[in-house]
């Protein structure tokens, strides 16, 4: 990481603020003029997209997946909506790398271009984005690492290099480049979404909601607000998240946020909606998502989990072979083998058994980035009975660091399923203490209890589970009904 010491006047926040979009329109300026220097053999391009610093958690993929790793769609069960989805983000895909040739190549020549090396990122950023190639953040990185080489107070760099390091899930370094920048210019939005973002991933709740309140204050916009709601859902304020979700999709529309960008929008809107209980909302804006951005693999995963909760597994197969048609993420390989084995049909069998092994491969293949799969697969290995001691090994490793309600959850599931009841309840209360109303905590409480004994506290928290949202996980909801039917 670049070392902030050199010091400079601190400026006012609105001299700040132009710093930063200035420097970030420079950028964009310079690669659009820079467009005409290619060859005539070099591959057409569209107009350079301005990737949002701001934006939250689309790049976050915490089962991400490397490029080219498998887990390929099945012909019998992908029909036109893979092919669709996959055709949709070819030729984007293929212009990103293209900017990415361009831009590498050019700094390859100068290290010293430091508007390259920046636009180098940037597109590193978009692949990883599109693709959910994690080994594109870790170029991204090393691009802007580059630029703050030359110009250790670069803002664009600065910048976009916080929110490489929240999708890296390297949380604590992302955290401290956020505080030095802070300590400079304290209303910098993109340093305080920064620290936000890397703070509730920590754990740190309060320090999160004042980073995301004052981001707010001084630049409010869809990724404040879309930041405020998720922080709202997990400090277990339902009300709030729907209120700040839905009003971050009106205001990005009103901001001109289109494709990729707006769908987030809409996507996140629709996992609050489906979390409280409203499948129906939820779908249509799922969909919506769908129809700003046909590439979405997370609108594909949403429309998969309502089809999923209808019973309509077919369809719930189709959808999720499309998302996984896009990216092959390990969370959505894991799903279709859970649907595959829960629709029992000639075949399914192997083509369980296929995804499962997927799941695995692909975080053998992660290489510098694998830390980011820890939690996903600690959770795969319990559900499905897999070398618990491994998922408790995982799960304790990542909850040294990342104290948040989802660490002390997986580390609980992760000992369940290592025949400890006990500890996992210990994990599980400080889980619950967070607040968060979220079905797939109340199952795994429950279970839990179930283990111990506490047949009525068992029998309440599923039924709660199954009550706020049936749609959490289509294997494990089957099991919270057979195990509810044991209790008496």
């Amino acid at each position: 990481m670049a070392t902030l010491t050199r010091p400079r006047p601190r400026r006012s926040f609105p001299t700040r603020l132009l710093a930063v979009v200035g420097a970030m329109l420079m950028v964009v300026v310079v690669s659009q003029v820079a467009s005409h220097l290619r060859t005539a053999t070099s591959p057409p391009r569209q107009a350079p997209v301005v990737v949002d610093p701001l934006q939250p958690g689309i790049g976050d993929l915490d089962a991400g997946a490397i490029s080219g790793s498998g887990g390929g769609t099945s012909g019998a069960d992908a029909g036109p909506a893979a092919g669709a989805a996959a055709d949709a983000g070819v030729s984007d895909v293929a212009r990103i790398k293209a900017d990415i040739e361009f831009w590498s190549s050019r700094v390859a020549r100068d290290r010293d271009d430091f508007i390259s090396s920046n636009r180098w990122g940037i597109s590193e950023i978009e692949l990883a984005r599109a693709t959910g190639d994690l080994s594109a953040f870790l170029r991204a990185d090393a691009a802007f690492d580059t630029t703050l080489a030359r110009d250790q107070h670069n803002a664009a760099a600065l910048g976009y290099k916080g929110s490489v390091l929240v999708s890296l899930h390297r949380f604590v370094d992302a955290a401290g480049l956020a505080r030095t920048i802070l300590e400079r210019y304290p209303d910098d939005p993109v340093a305080l979404a920064t620290l936000g973002d890397a703070s509730l991933e920590l754990g740190d709740l309060p320090t999160a909601r004042d980073a995301y309140t004052q981001a707010n204050d001084v630049a409010r916009s869809a990724a404040t607000l879309a930041r405020l709601g998720h922080l709202a859902f997990i400090g277990g304020d339902t009300s709030g998240a729907l209120s700040a979700t839905t009003a971050a999709v009106g205001l990005a529309d009103s901001e001109g946020a289109e494709g990729e960008r707006a769908a987030f929008y809409h996507y996140q809107l629709a996992d609050v909606l489906i979390s409280t209980g409203d499948r129906a909302d939820a779908a249509k804006q799922y969909a919506a998502a769908l129809a700003a951005d046909p590439g979405s693999f997370l609108a594909r995963s949403g429309l998969a989990r309502v089809a999923a909760a209808d019973r309509d597994l077919d369809e719930a197969i189709r959808q999720l072979s499309a998302a996984i048609a896009i990216v092959p993420q390990p969370e959505f390989l894991a799903r279709r083998g859970d649907l595959y084995t829960l629709r029992a049909a000639a075949g399914d069998a192997k083509r369980a058994a296929d995804d499962y092994a997927t799941v695995e491969a692909i975080a053998k293949l992660a290489g510098e980035a694998a830390g980011v799969y820890d939690r996903t697969l600690a959770l795969y290995l319990a559900n499905h009975g897999l070398d618990p001691n491994r998922a408790v090994a995982l799960a304790d490793a990542e909850l040294t660091v990342r104290k948040d309600v989802y660490g002390y959850d997986a580390d609980a599931w992760a000992l369940l399923a290592a025949g400890r009841p006990a500890d996992a309840e210990t994990m599980m209360s400080r889980a619950l203490a967070f607040g968060t109303q979220d079905a797939k905590l109340l199952y795994h409480a429950g279970m839990i209890a179930e283990a111990l004994g506490q047949t009525a506290r068992a029998r309440t928290l599923l039924n709660s589970s199954l009550a706020l949202d049936p749609s959490f996980d289509p294997l494990q909801v089957t099991r919270a009904r057979a195990t509810l039917a044991t209790l008496r």
